[in-house]
């Protein structure tokens, strides 16, 4: 199985998920076969700038991608994807590592089109934006450090 995750930095699994699938910097594409990691691969997105509806699908069929993690995704493009028999997980946050172990555990699972999960894309960024985004990215992080410290407990105290 090919899961495609979106990132916002280029660090393999060590990543932090992005929140936006179509213009989101980076995708990590990890091979599992039976709950093991074969392969892992960072590529930037080619369309992150710019894409039209359906392009995006089109090359994750390509990839040959049977599943994408994300933050979030348009309706739209989840039926697309659906059309091509690619499973789409959207409302994931975190480290990619630990988002993946969630995912091949079940608790993280393939959901119907949720429209409101979706982040809007802010074209002609102005200085504001751009520190806002800065901002959005370093409470991410947090956010996802925080969620493997929780992890961490959990697994000393069980």
């Amino acid at each position: 199985m090919k899961i495609c995750f979106t990132a916002d930095e280029k660090r393999g699994l060590e990543s932090i998920l992005s929140y936006h699938f179509g213009h989101c910097p980076y995708y990590v594409i990890v091979d599992v076969e039976n709950n093991v990691v074969k392969n892992v691969d960072s590529v930037e997105n080619p369309m992150a700038e710019n894409h039209n509806p359906g392009d995006l699908p089109n090359y994750m069929k390509g990839q040959g991608i049977n599943v994408i993690v994300t933050g979030g995704m348009g309706a739209q493009a989840q039926d697309m994807f659906k059309g091509f028999d690619i499973q789409t997980v959207t409302g994931a946050y975190g480290v990619l590592q630990d988002v993946l172990e969630e995912f091949l555990k079940n608790k993280i699972t393939v959901q119907e089109s949720d429209p409101e999960i979706e982040v809007p894309h802010i074209e002609g960024e102005d200085d504001t934006t751009r520190r806002l985004k800065m901002d959005v990215m370093a409470l991410r992080k947090e956010i996802a450090d925080l969620k493997s410290a929780v992890k961490k407990i959990e697994e000393k105290l069980n």
